[in-house]
């Protein structure tokens, strides 16, 4: 009978633990302000446009000249991503470095910012 006693409790406690009335933890949905749901790279005339902008720019080019000096090669125009966004103009462009590990430098309203962190 002790024993009959211990299991009941134990499955009473079981089933308050696993079944509860309600939502007990509510995760937080997407704010509906928020536009970063949306942010996908542009792709076609806009962006070849915007990429022949950057890539012509004197900021481009000694960007370009310190990162080859600093012994990174430039993976060409077809590797630029371009992202716009309230206002902004963000264009990560893709260089190998000397261990041959690929990083992103990124370009904000035309100007050079520095390495971006990863955005996969």
């Amino acid at each position: 009978m002790k024993k009959l006693l211990t299991v009941l409790c134990g499955v009473i406690i079981a089933l308050s633990l696993f079944v509860t009335t309600g939502n007990t933890a509510k995760a937080a949905g997407p704010d509906d302000d928020c536009t970063c749901h949306n942010l996908l790279p542009l792709q076609g005339a806009e962006r070849n446009k915007i990429v022949a902008k950057l890539i012509s720019s004197d900021v481009f080019k000694e960007a370009k000249k310190d990162l080859q000096e600093d012994g990174y090669k430039w993976n060409g125009a077809n590797s630029i991503e371009v992202y716009q966004f309230e206002g902004v103009t963000a264009v990560g462009v893709l260089f190998t470095n000397k261990e041959g590990i690929i990083e992103r430098h990124a370009f904000v309203n035309g100007d050079y910012v520095g390495p971006a962190p990863d955005m996969e």
